[in-house]
């Protein structure tokens, strides 16, 4: 998984349900050298969601996500 890859969300949160969306940064466990995360963009669900205000959300439209929880529907390159 990379930036710009367009990705599904395959996890069991509802409101994420066969959503699509665009990989915006991948992070993990840098020290380690394990990327296992993304931030991921959804349209429409700005401010909503993993995205809400509170808990150290920014409310920047990036949702935070497990590599588990999205298939990549196409890279990037």
């Amino acid at each position: 998984m990379q930036v710009g890859d367009l990705v599904k969300y395959v996890g069991s949160a509802a409101m994420y349900c066969d959503r699509h969306g665009i990989v915006a940064k991948i992070f993990g466990f840098q020290r380690l050298g394990e990327m296992d995360s993304a931030l991921v963009h959804f349209d429409g669900l700005e401010g909503k969601g993993r995205d809400e205000p509170g808990l150290g959300q920014v409310r920047d439209g990036l949702h935070p996500m497990a590599f588990e929880e999205l298939e990549v529907i196409s890279a990037s390159r």
